[in-house]
């Protein structure tokens, strides 16, 4: 073996990218400095497919031009796409779509899927909406049957959907429709989740229990499973299968007084996130679930609203936030900030923040921005390609 020389030096190029493909996003960023050989297969297009991608930028509702627009991350929040090489970037305008799916909504984003409702509005005697799974990267979509429930009607409300995920466990997916008891204003608590599995193309009702829950917030699917939001800062956490309804306590009262704010319940790192975002209060505490199996939840960061504002509105305006998402592989929060029109990454292990960009016809509502992770590779369950 020659000096200055390793054993990883005489591999050849395929059983070097079969061991790449089996890294996590964060350590692919790292050995692309191990060499000038790896680097460039790390960036080979021809190889991304295999290789696990992490946040490449955010879906956003828009008051200008296109419904949803997309913003992509710069190179230093997203190194995988530092050399400038990647691939192109995502079609936001959907434009694969055809025409039939008329007005898109979107609804939730997970693991390179988005899940969109779309309404057909011009006809004299619309259909009623429908949910489209598609997958941006590879142009793929598949339109789904109807639940049972849809919209209003039958005393239910079905405004929440998301879909749940995994590329590492399946190629096949889940879509939640959460099914609230509309005749029960003000509060619509939740009757049942409807899941349709796109390995048996099917809908199933899944009854609520306990019953009696009001979400409140941004819900995500991990680990097998959706979570919830609920009222009384409690995540409920249901199968797809309904046979497991699990509530857990995030924080209890005596903690920093009674508090009512939309919860965000995100996953980073392995781990389940959950952060309130009350605009009483400037403090943002965010807890983790590190084990599934458990049921405490753990106290990581204390965010400071006030310390995001730089001079000279620090001591002069009352921030307004939006969480965008947490980072997948990294101890990073991506927040919308109102009063500058800027979304903003802070690092929580260094209480850092940067300006990502700024979005000035971002929608000012409760519309949340949808965490964008590219997936590369074909295979969405009974897809319809244009």
């Amino acid at each position: 073996m020659e000096q200055g020389t390793t054993p990883a030096t005489y591999l050849p190029d395929e059983l070097v990218v079969e061991i790449l493909a089996r890294l996590p996003a964060k350590s692919l960023c790292r050995f692309k400095c191990v060499s000038h050989r790896w680097r460039r297969l790390i960036s080979d297009p021809a190889h991304r497919a295999r290789f696990v991608q992490t946040l490449s930028g955010f879906f956003f509702l828009s008051d200008e031009g296109p419904r949803f627009r997309f913003t992509a991350l710069p190179s230093s929040v997203t190194p995988l796409e530092e050399d400038g090489d990647g691939p192109p970037l995502v079609d936001a305008a959907l434009s694969f779509l055809p025409p039939r799916c008329g007005e898109i909504e979107m609804l939730d984003s997970c693991n390179g899927l988005l899940l969109l409702r779309c309404y057909n509005e011009l006809s004299s005697s619309p259909p009623p909406p429908f949910y489209v799974v598609c997958n941006p990267a590879t142009r793929e979509w598949v339109a789904l049957p109807q639940p049972r429930y849809n919209g209003y009607g039958q005393g239910a409300r079905t405004w929440y959907a998301a879909v749940g995920f995994d590329p590492a466990i399946s190629s096949h997916f889940y879509v939640f429709q959460v099914v609230e008891v509309h005749d029960a204003m003000p509060l619509l608590p939740i009757a049942a989740v409807e899941v349709y599995s796109s390995e048996t193309g099917t809908w199933v009702l899944r009854e609520c229990k306990p019953e009696w829950i009001y979400f409140y917030g941004r819900m995500t699917y991990f680990n097998g499973s959706l979570h919830l939001p609920i009222e009384h800062e409690k995540v409920v956490s249901v199968d797809p299968n309904g046979q497991s309804w699990k509530v857990t306590q995030v924080r209890h009262c005596e903690d920093h007084g009674r508090r009512e704010g939309r919860g965000y319940v995100g996953h980073s790192q392995g781990r389940l996130i959950y952060a309130n975002n009350d605009r009483k209060y400037d403090v943002l505490s965010i807890y983790v679930r590190e084990d599934q199996a458990s049921r405490e939840w753990i106290m990581k960061h204390n965010v400071s609203k006030s310390d995001l504002l730089f001079e000279p509105w620090k001591h002069m305006l009352k921030p307004t936030y939006y969480i965008a998402g947490f980072h997948p592989d990294g101890d990073l929060v991506f927040f919308y900030d109102r009063t500058r029109n800027m979304l903003i990454s802070y690092d929580m292990n260094h209480g850092d923040w940067h300006v990502v960009c700024t979005l000035e016809d971002f929608r000012h509502a409760h519309h949340p921005f949808f965490p964008y992770v590219p997936w590369y590779s074909r295979g969405l369950a009974s897809p319809n390609i244009n």
